[in-house]
């Protein structure tokens, strides 16, 4: 209530409580219309769902194993590993493949080793550097046949000339 163009302190306390229950009823109906949205489900379309439908694990003693299997979605994986001696040391060699469909639907198929030398695979869809230019394969051949004009025959690069 007004009086003399005043708010008496009664009317002000109540204006203060209903915009307070205001700002409270909006921030209870956005909290609840978040928690109430649809959850999103985790991407992976029909591959979250797969199951492995065949699997073959060896071990042996001697450090042999083989390891394969195959899903519901059509991933295949074989596998095979055996120690080697190399020097001193006796690393596990592994040789493998495996099989699958891009989401292009383009048939994947890769094959692998793994051993001293790192780890090679080999596919079609593995991207492949360019061949070098014929410009640079003529310098890498005079090179070649020319090592005494690249150092002094000591393995020592050449000095650079002084410049002054």
């Amino acid at each position: 209530m007004l009086v003399n163009g005043y708010l008496t302190s009664n009317y002000r306390n109540l204006i203060i409580y209903y915009i307070l229950f205001i700002q409270v009823v909006v921030m209870t109906l956005c909290v609840s219309s978040i928690w109430a949205a649809p959850q999103q489900r985790p991407s992976g379309g029909a591959d979250k769902d797969a199951v492995i439908t065949s699997q073959q694990l060896e071990v042996n003693f001697d450090g042999n194993y083989i390891n394969n299997f195959e899903t519901s979605n059509g991933i295949s994986h074989q596998e095979t590993g055996q120690p080697k001696q190399v020097d001193q040391e006796t690393p596990v060699v592994a040789q493998g493949s495996e099989s699958w469909s891009a989401p292009d639907g383009q048939a994947i198929s890769l094959t692998w080793t793994a051993d001293e030398n790192g780890f090679q695979a080999q596919g079609s869809h593995i991207p492949t550097a360019p061949p070098i230019p014929p410009e640079i394969l003529r310098a890498l051949e005079y090179n070649a046949a020319h090592p005494e004009q690249d150092n002094e025959g000591d393995g020592n690069p050449r000095p650079s000339p002084q410049r002054g």
